[in-house]
């Protein structure tokens, strides 16, 4: 526990000094130089990456509770939005995904929801690594999308304020936004069908509820995905889709969660 507690903090203050960088260089007129904050941001993933395999992996099993898992769910953002960057600029979505994994370090660390750890069979783990990675693209997608329908916004109203000026023009930010959306959507109907595969029945009155919010969801980005190849969906329209279905999927991957280990207790 010492380690991961210092490796935690560790983490946590990188995180912190990236974001404010990024921030600091996003405030000009010229695009930042991306080595600097990106930098920070990689040796802060280390950091965390060794915080997380000393909290979540002990002789007991696994630990998949809500604070624990939504703190992975940060650490595959940072390193989603890192390895973007060496193919496509995202440095303005790692001003949500730096300061988000600086909050849960610390909530994983201190807070005890009570979950006791698990074994997890290869199959499950296949399954909710899966399961983990679409999420964190997903999630990914759904900020880069708020952006995208911010710099909508300023363009209609005739004013570029903030990190909008040193954005790519917004049909290159729609094209990201896509790009992120068939990786995350591939990754979830894989995730899907691992868990048909390996979870003995998901329809179980435990985690029914999870199988069909997540199916919802699916088929939401699905279909956004085909009304963008089909009827050109795109802008407004495409956002607000994202949002709505990742909105489900929150609710279904922590929902019940969020309830049983935060609220109540159990």
């Amino acid at each position: 526990m010492q380690t991961a507690l210092w490796t935690g903090l560790v983490a946590s203050t990188l995180y912190l000094v990236a974001s404010l960088l990024a921030a600091r260089q996003l405030r000009g007129s010229e695009p930042p130089q991306r080595i600097s904050f990106l930098g920070l941001g990689t040796l802060a993933l280390l950091f965390h990456a060794c915080a997380l395999w000393h909290l979540i992996v002990s002789e007991q099993g696994v630990h998949l509770g809500f604070l624990p898992m939504a703190s992975l769910i940060g650490a595959s953002g940072v390193a989603i939005v890192i390895f973007s960057n060496l193919y496509r600029r995202l440095e303005w979505v790692s001003l949500m995904a730096f300061p988000f994994s600086a909050l849960t370090i610390p909530a994983a660390l201190f807070i005890d929801t009570g979950y006791q750890p698990h074994p997890l069979a290869h199959g499950i783990g296949g399954h909710v690594l899966l399961a983990i990675l679409a999420f964190s693209v997903l999630a990914i997608a759904t900020c880069h999308g708020i952006l995208v329908l911010t710099q909508h916004y300023q363009l209609k109203h005739g004013h570029i304020r903030g990190i909008m000026r040193v954005m790519p023009p917004i049909q290159v930010m729609e094209s990201i936004l896509f790009e992120l959306l068939w990786a995350g959507v591939i990754l979830l109907v894989l995730a899907i069908g691992a868990g048909f595969l390996f979870v003995d029945d998901l329809f179980a009155q435990k985690i029914a509820h999870k199988t069909i919010l997540t199916l919802m969801s699916a088929v939401l980005f699905i279909g956004l995905l085909a009304g963008r190849h089909f009827l050109g969906w795109r802008g407004v329209t495409a956002v607000r889709i994202t949002v709505a279905a990742f909105a489900l999927l929150i609710l279904g991957f922590f929902g019940s969660q969020l309830v049983l280990e935060i609220i109540l207790k159990r």
